[in-house]
């Protein structure tokens, strides 16, 4: 009996310090925004990819497009490890710039086409794509509450888009790349 007893209390331990039990399957609404997040953060990716090459900058440093798109590399590979280690499925094409999601990839589309009309333009999208993640983490936070895998995740993908979107804000009162 104490053994039990024992047991029960480790595993409410473990249970209690925010790993996800094995066993436990996310709640549809929950599994449906970690997906959406997963190829939103590939879209924001893929966007600072192709803008990268389009503006080329030689100046060291001045690539904000590359350096962001690395970031949001880690970004959606983090959001991937969360779909595996919940048995989700991953629904973002390897292929740069195809979505799963329509609206996501009328998003990247128009995104695109925007970029590609100047430099100010672009560095406008980048604002959007920042402006956006901030409002989808901070309701897939909310969402997740239950969940604190998936809140440190949202929370660490939630400060690095504030720091990208503050990026963009200074190149933009810049007014050049």
């Amino acid at each position: 009996m104490r053994t039990m007893l024992h047991m029960l209390a480790v595993l409410l331990a473990f249970g209690a310090g925010g790993a996800a039990v094995a066993q436990d399957v996310l709640p549809p609404e929950v599994a449906a925004q970690l997906t959406f997040m997963r190829e939103e953060e590939k879209l924001a990716h893929d966007v600072y990819v192709y803008l990268d090459a389009l503006y080329e900058v030689s100046e060291p440093g001045a690539n904000i497009f590359g350096r962001i798109a690395m970031s949001e590399a880690r970004h959606a590979e983090a959001l991937a490890n969360q779909l595996a280690a919940w048995g989700l499925p991953d629904p973002a094409y390897e292929e740069p710039g195809r979505f799963a999601d329509p609206d996501l990839q009328a998003m990247y589309d128009s995104l695109i086409a925007l970029g590609e009309e100047g430099a100010v333009e672009a560095l406008t999208a980048g604002v959007f794509i920042e402006t956006r993640d901030l409002t989808d983490l901070a309701y897939a936070i909310q969402l997740s509450l239950a969940y604190p895998d998936l809140v440190k995740v949202y929370s660490n993908l939630l400060a690095a888009s504030e720091n990208h979107l503050a990026a963009f804000d200074k190149v933009l009162a810049r007014g050049s790349l």
